[in-house]
């Protein structure tokens, strides 16, 4: 044989050795797909779920990695703002309505209205999860699990007090909190005063009863009208049955109340009986519709959480990674661990279909407290959140309100008896027409 043509030969050979190593490191392997996931909740338990669906997601995707990031909520709109500045966004982030239309401004997100019909079709979205979403015939978020108030109460207060089940209207709300009241121990309800987000929440309930909203159909304030009057109204009266120093409070102060029993019943979420499993061991924990007046309706307060996706993830080329993850995560036996396992009695499902799912009701708290959370998801179906109720954004400036709790210092200003109520919300009128920005 030829010289030359040997040592074509043995070149080539080298090659394909050379190849089969290769291959056999891994090296010519399939390229892996590195996502960025920023979300907001920070304690570790709720880490470890997102993390365990992480893992879950990365068997069945062995070329798609994603790394969970946590930004504080308190950072979380600058950050967030920073990064798309600066072009470098995660490519999928869990957030809020509000949260959303902020970075939809910066024309940096892109639409899901897909999926959102593809998982709509297949789960069922209750559309009071899924509306909050939606602006120019586009999804620009997809719900993942939702939060939900209800009347928490102690049950073990009623029956000693001779009432054989919670107040269904606001008479009897007032009634029962009067009836209630044991100074020093024990306080009929608890209501915070303070200027924060609690205080909108809570104060925002009574609204819902009353039909009352901060915007009309088309992005007009309303605040100032007969019905927020009356629920202001209501706020005022039962605080009188509130602990001294609850002009103060925020989430902390009244967590800890519920849970020492210092108060008999609260407008809250019903998280907190995951303390009352692990801690104490007690079931003397429970929710209820909230009570509306005779002329009024059912109503509360939802958070609705949603993953959306920015453009720079499809600049990145993982668009394709960001599709998956979010159908994969919304399946309902996986979708179970971001809300049973994350936060029981906090985290609820978005969908018929993951409530209907045999793992979220196996759930020990879930199940030991199944009436309350039965209700809970009964109250999804009416429940709305301020700036939302139209079924569609009719105001950006909703942020900007809620950022500086103009609701929660209307409160705060009536419970001080710094103002009338009447006073009080023409201000909060005031005030917030000078962050209204209606989007039509």
């Amino acid at each position: 044989m030829p010289l030359k043509k040997k040592r074509s030969l043995s070149i080539i050979g080298g090659m394909l050795i050379i190849v089969t190593a290769m291959w056999g490191t891994g090296a010519l392997a399939q390229k892996t797909t590195e996502l960025m996931l920023w979300h907001h909740e920070a304690p570790a338990h709720r880490v470890a779920a997102f993390q365990q669906v992480i893992g879950l997601f990365e068997e069945q995707n062995p070329d798609i990695k994603v790394t969970q990031e946590i930004i504080m909520w308190g950072d979380a709109w600058v950050k967030t703002l920073a990064a798309i500045e600066v072009g470098n966004p995660p490519d999928l982030q869990f957030s809020l309505p509000d949260f959303l239309q902020t970075v939809y401004r910066t024309n940096s997100i892109i639409p899901l209205t897909e999926i959102a019909k593809e998982l709509d079709k297949k789960y069922h979205f209750y559309p009071s999860q899924i509306t909050p979403y939606y602006y120019k015939d586009e999804y620009w978020g997809i719900p993942v699990w939702s939060m939900v108030m209800l009347l928490t109460y102690r049950p073990s207060y009623l029956e000693n007090a001779g009432l054989r089940e919670p107040p269904k209207t606001w008479n009897e709300l007032l009634d029962y909190a009067k009836k209630l009241t044991k100074k020093p121990d024990i306080y009929g309800i608890g209501l915070g005063g303070a200027k924060n987000l609690m205080v909108d929440e809570q104060a925002y309930i009574f609204m819902t009863n009353v039909g009352a909203k901060f915007f009309d159909e088309k992005g007009k304030v309303i605040f100032n009208n007969p019905g927020t009057i009356k629920a202001l109204k209501m706020y005022k009266d039962l605080f009188q049955y509130c602990p001294p120093g609850a002009e103060a409070w925020s989430w902390g102060e009244m967590e800890l109340n519920i849970a020492a029993g210092t108060v008999a019943m609260s407008p809250y979420f019903p998280s907190v009986q995951k303390r009352f499993y692990e801690e104490f061991d007690s079931h003397d924990y429970a929710g209820a519709h909230m009570p509306y007046p005779k002329d009024g309706q059912p109503g509360t307060i939802t958070y609705p959480n949603e993953i959306h996706v920015y453009k720079q993830a499809k600049v990145r080329g993982h668009l394709e990674a960001t599709e998956k993850f979010i159908k994969f995560i919304m399946q309902p036996k996986i979708n179970y661990i971001l809300t049973a396992v994350a936060e029981p009695g906090a985290f609820y499902p978005t969908t018929r279909a993951a409530e209907e799912t045999p793992e979220f009701w196996r759930d020990p708290i879930i199940s030991c407290f199944k009436k309350t959370n039965e209700i809970a998801l009964e109250a999804l179906r009416y429940a709305s959140l301020y700036g939302f109720e139209h079924g569609r954004w009719v105001n950006f400036g909703i942020g900007g309100i809620t950022g500086a709790d103009i609701l929660a210092d209307v409160v705060h200003k009536v419970v001080t008896e710094e103002m009338s109520v009447e006073s009080a919300v023409k201000w909060g009128q005031k005030e917030m027409e000078k962050m209204s920005i209606p989007v039509d």
